[in-house]
């Protein structure tokens, strides 16, 4: 069917967006509908009529009734009508609709009424019947009874795409009722079609149980049952409150009918009205059928198993919605629910298990709340009979309690996280109300691991159980048992239990119980080591040591600081003067308690410790120890912190001088905890206090600068004693600068500037240990008091400068510090010299980028980015940070390679950082640095790839494009060098360009005799890639260990990965993300890659150990995967050629190696020789028996042909070891032969199988066995005669290839 003129149908209006969709369409009803439109669009067009949505909706209502009222109808033309109307009457102003909705619906009713069998008529009819009642007087429930009871009608129609339909109408209509007269009566017209179509089928026996209701699956009636079902899971969120409420106890009824569809409808209704919001929720009916569920539920769960975990989620969603709505209502539900939901934990079936213990504990968390705790103390407090019956808290403790009964074993792992929750929520109530439940625990312990086998989660229970109530409360229900005669009837496996989970406890009990207790053992350990019983007294020697173990989680927020710390102070104190392993345990504890009091008086904190500290107490982790610390941190007033602080201050001349001392007498691995320990007291004590000790160490310190300057003096003939004496005078002076450092938290100005006035000539003197520690002190003066370094800071920048020259290696990362504070200084108050500053100090930062210490280079780099952020924070225009760029830019003009490179490197490192600020810059300097690749220096070239590095990670593609004939030109110059190992690092380069820019644009730039690299990275990119497509397992198990080795903690900066001799990996690119760069003060640096090294490039690696293993001052970190590895495969690689007596050995082939003389030396030998080319003193048989003088003197006697090729044969099978007999070679006397010896078996000899034997041709097995049966036979004939005959034998024996099976001949 042609269409004339539809392209002049109208642009936007709805003929002409019908004809454009559908005038290719083959679809009869779509011709109908094309025709429809083009006939109506030229009836407008004929009467002068604008195409707009209310012509052509009175243009279709007026065909449509004139097609109704024709006889016979045209079925396809009152579809297409329809059709059309529907397609049009959305657009129809809704004052247009209400005036016409009277006859509107009369005439859609007709044409429903009329075509109840054809879909396509229907479907658009009930479109637009619901957008006119949707736009009629709502409140005339008259009018619109009729059409709403006929969509109703179509909910259970047998057609699927009406009824869908249908059941979208009827929500719509409702929801437009809301707020208006008709929504009571729409609502209960929907309950009323319900009822009648369920009595329709089941009749009086809806709700009784007891009888077993039979629907047919395949009758009418209950496939109508099932598509109204169908229909309330949209309709029944949108009905009145009321009508819901007559609604849901049908549904729970219909659930006890066992009907697995019916069921799973229901359970899809319901779960539509938990989550829906806007859903007027009857509360008592609400919690009725929730309860029921659960009840039905728990007895069916064995019948139902593929409802039971979609039935658990709804209960826990509709107790959730429950307890939002009405938490009294919630409360009276819950316990039964809670009841009949433990029933389930019993059933086989791991799905039911774990979806009901899922929904006990979020019912816990989510409707456990403060009130329902309340009730259930406030009853138990009560006595007599004016207690009543349990509360809702109580049943649901006995409920929990019982789920740790034994018919519940098989599913503990599940319920023990309920009984946790429970804990968790219940808090110091759980004391009164679970008190059965912890020794229940504490039983389920003892049981051995066959029977317990989810022990994690019941320490978890136990732990959950002492945060909550507290542990002075906890071993009320659980005592130690410790003084008991044996210990292993005791319960000291709750000691790592109270160390994990204690927060919040007292000192006092710490003071009353523990220490006693600790005390006891102590003294019990005293009389078994005098009863000579050592290891009954190391286990109470570890107990006590568990115990005092338990003094830093005591120490954890404890809550009576203020009132009882003296009572522990003594102890403490003899504790560090007197038990040297205590030391560090006590050191911690108080470092904790002066931290938390700290922070909680709001303190600012600084040191990295410290900041640790302040993000663990701002977590906000659900477990059990952070809802204790959240409970008790509510305690933590700064009033209160203040208190407590006053308290610890009090005894500070009693800590400190104990800590002195042991400070003095420990080594200097030792001090650590000691000297923090020491800040931290200082940093609360009163000043005066600390201003004491203080001139007191001063006067030491003076003396022992006496004492280290007085050798240099005097001239004596002991220089051996001068050199001693010196260097004991320089450490003593040390560690009184140490102790002056850890007191700067507490001094006051008079204080620091006598210390600053101390420190500042040790900054030119000769030991590099006294700079190190003057720095750090005028370091740490300038970041403990800014007004200070405000006052001081011209004459530190004199004295910074006066130093530079006399600056020791080991002192230059501090010395770097104090340079940070100055500039940072003048930087942050705007202060003009700061480019002069900046100026004078430059050269001093960039040269510390190439320092051979890592955390000096590493302090560099960092100084340079706090300028440029200090600078980039001082103007919106990035004026002040190109200045300092440019300062940088100017060091390229240095006199020596040594800072030209450290200028690129520095260069290198801002653009990296300050990507998007700098950018336009490479254009300038990349030419120039591109220049230096012509340099001969090789310090200087290997920074200017760094920076071409840089430059290929943080430019954007398209502008690298237009770099890349410079660059790679530039490169090629190094290509072929191999000395220095820039071959590799070119190559690496040239594979980061192909990944940023495409093959195609590098291959346009690159000269012609250097096409053959471009073709190598092809290939090697396309076996790769055809590697990873072959192995996809091995793939993803390798980017699983990648990513586990890559989760360690790194620096924001690598200079080795940008400056590095090795050969990177070109998997990734490591410098960072390939998009357009930004710049943020987090700075999100470059990822680290896992590198693969070649052997040769690793064993001629010249990187220097703190770049490789990253130990410097600080222990290695083990949880750090890939610095763990790189460690121990160091360490494997060191110990290669070591031979180790107790380590089995293997030869090439799997065998296992024994060597029985214990000889290491002969078998090195032997080893040596196979590598060699000379004749080596191993020429024995392998696998013969051992030949009467075989070798005298290292010379090869006799069978020397045969023995060297199976030599031979044994380098090149790879196997360096073959038994020899040894121990049976006759080396007294000229005779050869074998000897006989007590205690040993008779001679013998291995004869290796032939593996010919098993061939499948009889030839060849019958030549194996006649091989075989000739050794017997010369041994047969050989028996009895002397020894001069048997070398002959072996000689064979030593000519057969040996291939690992042998068999024994004596």
């Amino acid at each position: 069917m042609e269409h004339d003129g539809v392209d002049d149908a109208g642009g936007d209006d709805v003929c002409g967006e019908i004809l454009r969709q559908f005038r290719r369409s083959q679809a009869p009803e779509h011709r109908h509908l094309c025709a429809i439109s083009l006939a109506i669009a030229e009836i407008l067009k004929e009467q002068a009529l604008e195409s707009s949505p209310t012509a052509c909706f009175a243009a279709a209502m007026s065909s449509l009734e004139r097609q109704i009222n024709t006889t016979p109808r045209d079925l396809a033309v009152t579809t297409a009508l329809v059709t059309f109307l529907a397609r049009v009457i959305d657009k129809v102003p809704p004052a247009v609709l209400r005036s016409k909705s009277d006859k509107t619906l009369q005439l859609l009713l007709q044409v429903l009424n009329a075509d109840t069998s054809v879909a396509a008529t229907v479907k658009p009819g009930l479109n637009c019947l619901t957008t006119v009642v949707k736009d009629s007087d709502l409140s005339n429930w008259v009018s619109l009874a009729k059409p709403f009871h006929v969509v109703l009608k179509y909910c259970v129609d047998q057609k699927p795409k009406v009824r869908k339909c249908a059941h979208k109408s009827v929500a719509q209509m409702l929801m437009a009722f809301q707020r208006h007269a008709s929504f009571a009566p729409a609502s209960e017209a929907v309950v009323s079609s319900f009822e009648t179509t369920l009595k329709a089928v089941i009749g009086p026996n809806l709700g009784k149980t007891e009888e077993k209701v039979k629907v047919a699956p395949g009758t009418t009636g209950a496939v109508e049952i099932l598509h109204m079902l169908g229909a309330m899971k949209l309709i029944l969120p949108a009905m009145s409150g009321k009508a819901i409420g007559k609604v849901l106890p049908v549904l729970a009824d219909l659930v006890q009918l066992r009907q697995r569809l019916l069921t799973r409808r229901i359970l899809d209704t319901m779960q539509e009205l938990c989550t829906s919001r806007s859903a007027e929720v009857p509360v008592n009916e609400y919690a009725d059928v929730l309860a029921k569920l659960a009840a039905y539920f728990s007895a069916a769960g064995k019948k139902d198993v593929d409802e039971v975990p979609v039935a658990t989620r709804l209960i826990q969603k509709g107790f959730e919605r429950l307890h939002a709505l009405d938490p009294s209502a919630c409360a009276l539900k819950l316990p039964s629910v809670f009841s009949s939901l433990s029933g389930l934990l019993a059933a086989e079936q791991e799905e039911i298990v774990y979806g009901s213990a899922e929904c006990m504990r979020n019912l816990v968390l989510s409707c456990v709340d403060e009130s329902l705790v309340h009730q259930g103390i406030t009853r138990l407090q009560q006595s007599g009979e004016l207690r009543g019956p349990p509360s809702a808290v109580e049943r649901m403790c006995v409920t929990a309690e019982s789920l740790l009964g034994y018919q519940y074993s098989t599913a503990w792992d599940m319920a023990l996280p309920v009984v946790s929750a429970l804990f968790d929520v219940l808090g110091p109530a759980s004391y009164l109300l679970m008190p059965g439940t912890v020794k229940t625990l504490g039983d389920l312990q003892r049981l051995p691991d066959e029977d317990m086998t989810c022990r994690k989660q019941l320490h978890k229970a136990l732990g959950a159980a002492l945060a909550a109530m507290g542990p002075e409360q906890f071993l009320t229900l659980l005592p130690l048992d410790m003084d008991n005669a044996d210990l292993a009837t005791s319960r000291i496996w709750l000691l790592p239990i109270l160390k994990q989970y204690t927060v919040g406890a007292r000192l006092g009990f710490f003071a009353d119980n523990l220490l006693p207790l600790a005390s006891r053992l102590r003294v019990r350990e005293q009389k078994l080591i005098a009863d000579g019983k050592p290891v009954a007294a190391k286990n109470c020697e570890a107990c006590v040591e568990s115990i005092w173990a338990l003094l830093s989680s005591v120490c954890n927020y404890p809550v009576d600081t203020a009132t009882d710390f003296g009572r522990i102070a003594k102890t403490l104190g003899d504790a560090l003067n007197k038990e040297a392993g205590l030391r560090g345990l006590i050191c911690s504890a108080l470092q904790t308690l002066i931290l938390q009091n700290r922070m909680a008086r709001g303190d600012q904190l600084e040191g990295k410790k410290e900041l640790k500290a302040m993000e663990e107490f701002n977590s906000s982790e659900s477990t059990s120890v952070s809802n204790a610390r959240a409970r008790v941190a509510d305690c933590y007033t700064p009033d209160a912190a203040s208190a407590s602080l006053a308290t610890i201050a009090g005894y500070s001349r009693n800590f400190l001088p104990l800590l002195f001392n042991q400070f003095l007498a420990q080594p200097s691995e030792k001090r650590g905890d000691l000297q923090a320990t020491i800040a931290s007291i200082a940093s609360v004590s009163d000043q005066q206090t600390v201003k004491n000790f203080f001139i007191a160490i001063m006067k030491k310190l003076l003396q022992a600068t006496k004492d280290a300057v007085k050798p240099k003096d005097k001239q004596d003939a002991m220089q051996v004693d001068t050199a001693s004496v010196d260097e004991t005078a320089t450490s003593r002076r040390c560690v009184f600068m140490d102790l002056a450092l850890s007191l700067i938290k507490g001094l006051d100005e008079e204080a620091l500037t006598m210390l600053y006035e101390t420190a500042v000539p040790a900054l030119q003197d000769k030991e590099g240990l006294v700079q190190k520690k003057a720095y750090k002190i005028i370091a740490s003066i300038c970041k403990a008091n800014e007004d200070f370094l405000a006052k001081k800071s011209e004459e530190m920048l004199e004295v910074l400068v006066l130093a530079l020259e006399s600056c020791h290696a080991s002192a230059r990362r501090h010395r770097l510090d104090c340079v940070q504070y100055i500039i940072i200084h003048y930087t942050k108050f705007g202060d003009q010299k700061k480019d002069q500053i900046i100026a004078t100090l430059i050269s001093e930062i960039i040269l510390a980028t190439k320092e051979a210490n890592k955390k000096s280079r590493n302090g560099a780099y960092d100084l340079l980015i706090k300028i440029g952020h200090a600078m980039d924070d001082l103007d919106s225009d990035r004026t002040n940070l190109m200045r300092f760029f440019n300062m940088i830019l100017a060091c390229l003009a240095g006199t020596t390679p040594h800072m030209i490179s450290a200028a690129v490197a520095s260069l290198a490192r801002l653009i990296y950082e300050f990507s998007s600020d700098l950018c336009h810059t490479i254009p300038h300097l990349l030419p120039t640095a591109l220049l230096l690749l012509r340099s001969k220096n090789r310090e200087i070239i290997k920074s200017v790839l760094g920076l071409v590095k840089v430059v290929i990670a943080r430019l954007p593609a398209a502008e690298l494009e237009t770099h890349l004939p410079s660059m790679v030109r530039g490169l090629m110059l190094w290509s072929d060098d191999s000395k220095n190992r820039f071959k590799a690092k070119v190559r690496e380069i040239i594979e980061r360009i192909v990944r940023r820019c495409g093959m195609t644009s590098v291959a346009e730039v690159m000269p012609a005799e250097h096409m053959k690299l471009l073709t190598s990275i092809r290939k090697k990119k396309e076996q790769a890639e055809k590697k990873k497509r072959v192995s996809t397992e091995d793939d993803d198990d390798a980017k699983s260990s990648k990513s586990r080795a890559t989760t360690a903690r790194r620096s924001a900066w690598n200079h080795t990965d940008v400056f590095s001799d090795e050969e990177d990996d070109d998997s990734e690119d490591e410098l960072g993300s390939t998009q357009a760069p930004t710049t943020t003060k987090s700075a999100s640096m470059a990822r680290t890659s896992n590198t693969s090294k070649s052997k040769k490039l690793r064993k001629s690696s010249k990187r220097l150990p703190e770049d490789f293993m990253d130990t410097g001052e600080e222990p290695l970190d083990l949880l750090d995967v890939q610095r763990t590895r790189e460690v121990l495969s160091s360490v494997k690689r060191k110990r290669k050629g070591d031979d180790d007596d107790d380590e089995p050995e293997f030869a090439a082939d799997g065998r296992l190696i024994v060597d029985e003389n214990g000889d290491k030396k002969r078998k090195h030998s032997r080893d040596h020789d196979d590598d060699g080319d000379g004749d080596g003193d191993d020429t024995r048989s392998r696998g013969g028996r051992s030949a009467g003088g075989a070798t005298k003197h290292g010379r090869p006697v006799k069978g020397g042909a045969a023995q060297e090729a199976g030599r031979k044969r044994a380098k090149k099978s790879g196997s360096s070891w073959a038994y020899t007999g040894d121990e049976y070679v006759n080396h007294k006397g000229k005779g050869g032969g074998d000897v006989k010896k007590e205690g040993k078996l008779d001679p013998y000899a291995y004869w290796p199988l032939d593996p010919k034997m098993l061939n499948r041709r009889q030839a060849k097995r019958t030549a194996a066995r006649d091989g075989m049966s000739s050794v017997f036979k010369a041994g047969s004939k050989r028996k009895g005669a002397g020894a001069s005959a048997k070398p002959s034998l072996v000689k064979r024996g030593a000519n057969k290839k040996h291939h690992g099976s042998k068999s024994k001949h004596k």
